[in-house]
């Protein structure tokens, strides 16, 4: 059995792997980094269609906010290594970044591949050791030994060594991933690996994921984009979740980085089996008193033209069928003779277009996922497993997940960061 010693290794080369091993290598420990894909960081390739949505101009305390109750895990990461720390390590990497809106920081040249490769270039500058195209099948601490770290694949490392079936560590960071899109390497096989020494596991769901509706709805309103919208999520007719932003419907279901940001907590209460809508106010500028005063102008002033003309100054071409449906007027009759009922279904409509959502994508299709390796079990102020001494977690394998605006890379970075220096 080949066997090769390590005073670190790191499981996975995406952000929080990465930067982890840039942390740790000044302190002359040999360090390795194994990816089970053929290149690193694939996911932060994809990531903000494809333009990187690196970090939030938020502050910290903010930035928490967007991860939920579990957001206060992050302070001591977040107060060591945050935006501007991050935005300056790419920098001296000659990545430079333009704010745009919602506080998301972009990459000038809009390419996530680049953002990768620069990464890349580091750890191949500090003369990491790199081993790909192979998977982590076991771990297993030996107390007095350390970790012993069992492989399958090929494994081609920088100085040619192939075939390799355990290596030996002192210390092992697992920065796996989620079991978000499976295809960039994140099939969730850090949770059993993290499970096996010993880690609760809490439930996994697909986040930042396209949302399925009872009618098909996505289907018929497929390739409509609504901007400027307002959408609120409500369960058991408690609301639990707003924002305000653009909307899409596509076969897949319905996404956007409104209802994408909404989507975390909605397929909680789906997995619970409980009733869920979404609620559409498509002229949130007007309130009610000014949305009716509206309508009456508009029914005044052309009260000879029928209804379906008038929806058309008032709603997107493809909206047309499905409005006139719900209101269950004809689409010829004249608006001098809509009465003061049928006008208040309208108004009510515009404000509270609501969709019953009963599915979602699968993690094939997820952003993030929520959910992972329960935060009561590692130090926050290290990033250390409190069950396995030498044992480390970093990125989305932790019970750690944010709606959209780059909070869930920043704290990928910056639980990496912490780690690497604590390694």
């Amino acid at each position: 059995m080949d066997r090769t010693n390590y005073d670190i290794i790191i499981i996975g080369a995406g952000p929080a792997g990465l930067m982890a091993a840039l942390q740790c290598c000044g302190a002359h420990k040999k360090t390795c980094v194994l990816e089970r894909m053929p290149a690193v960081a694939m996911k932060l390739k994809i990531t903000g269609k494809g333009r990187c949505n690196l970090t939030n101009s938020a502050d910290r305390k903010q930035a928490m906010n967007h991860f939920g109750a579990n957001g206060r895990f992050l302070k001591y990461a977040f107060g060591k290594f945050y935006n501007i720390d991050l935005l300056s390590f790419f920098n001296r990497l000659g990545i430079h970044f333009v704010l745009e809106r919602g506080g998301r920081y972009f990459p000038e040249h809009k390419d996530a591949g680049k953002v990768a490769a620069a990464l890349l270039n580091e750890i191949n500058r500090e003369n990491i050791e790199l081993i790909t195209g192979t998977a982590v099948t076991d771990i297993r601490y030996i107390t007095g030994k350390g970790f012993q770290v069992s492989l399958s694949g090929k494994g081609i490392t920088d100085n040619g060594q192939s075939n390799l079936n355990v290596l030996q560590a002192d210390k092992v960071l697992l920065g796996t991933g989620g079991k978000s899109y499976p295809g960039t390497g994140s099939n969730g096989s850090g949770f059993r690996l993290a499970a096996k020494l010993g880690h609760t596991i809490t439930p996994l769901y697909p986040s930042l994921v396209p949302l399925s509706s009872e009618t098909k709805i996505e289907q018929e309103l497929d390739g409509l984009v609504l901007k400027n919208v307002a959408v609120s999520a409500w369960c058991n007719d408690e609301k639990i979740g707003e924002d305000f932003g653009e909307m899409a419907f596509c076969q897949r279901g319905i996404e956007g980085p409104v209802v994408l940001a909404q989507s975390g907590k909605i397929v909680r209460q789906l997995e619970r089996q409980l009733p869920v809508y979404i609620s559409i106010d498509l002229k949130p500028a007007l309130d009610h008193h000014k949305l009716e005063a509206r309508l009456l102008r508009e029914l005044n002033r052309h009260d000879k033209q029928n209804l379906k003309t008038l929806l058309k100054r008032l709603l997107p071409k493809k909206m047309i069928p499905v409005f006139l449906r719900r209101l269950n007027i004809a689409a010829e009759k004249p608006l001098n003779r809509i009465t003061s009922k049928e006008r208040k279904s309208l108004r009510l409509l515009l404000k509270h277009f609501s969709i019953r959502i009963t599915g979602h994508s699968s993690f094939k299709n997820a952003l993030v996922t929520s959910g992972g390796v329960c935060l009561d079990e590692i130090n926050p102020r290290t990033m250390e497993s409190r069950r396995v001494k030498n044992l480390f977690f970093a990125g989305e394998i932790l019970d750690l997940d944010a709606d959209t605006g780059g909070f869930n890379l920043q704290a990928a970075f910056s639980t990496g960061w912490l780690a690497g220096r604590s390694l």
